[in-house]
């Protein structure tokens, strides 16, 4: 049997998933149904809640909080230990000390910056779209 796939999401896909865009909204449903496992960081978990707080979503507080106890629940929490400091905009950064921390295996993204690096120690950073593929062969 495999082993699961270790997958940080960066913040703009599980919005993008919420605003529709079907390739997000696939991803978001195979995780989902625990295809692979998403790892993420206090810090990653604090931005997505402040993003769904002034997104144009148009969620509730209770859903807001309903969706974030999910996020916590059904992912893998790391603590990043080392920081690094490779992009200009030190939110990237915060994604990449989680993605080393919890050993992923895969960024996913839509941010132009941290695709432009398109790996860090072995660990993979990869458009939704790539992803899809991936995880689709």
């Amino acid at each position: 049997m495999r082993r699961k796939l270790k997958v940080v999401f960066d913040t703009n896909i599980f919005i993008s998933a919420l605003l529709g865009s079907k390739t997000c909204k696939f991803i978001y449903t195979e995780w989902l149904k625990n295809s692979f496992q998403i790892i993420i960081s206090q810090y990653l978990l604090e931005e997505i809640k402040e993003v769904l707080k002034r997104t144009k979503l148009g969620l509730k507080k209770e859903e807001i909080t309903w969706l974030a106890k999910l996020i916590e629940r059904k992912t893998l929490k790391v603590e990043p230990q080392k920081k690094i400091s490779v992009c200009r905009d030190k939110k990237d950064n915060m994604v990449l000390e989680c993605a080393v921390e919890g050993k992923a295996d895969f960024i996913i993204t839509g941010d132009k910056d941290l695709l432009s690096i398109s790996s860090l120690k072995g660990i993979k950073i990869l458009s939704p779209s790539e992803f899809l593929q991936l995880i689709k062969s």
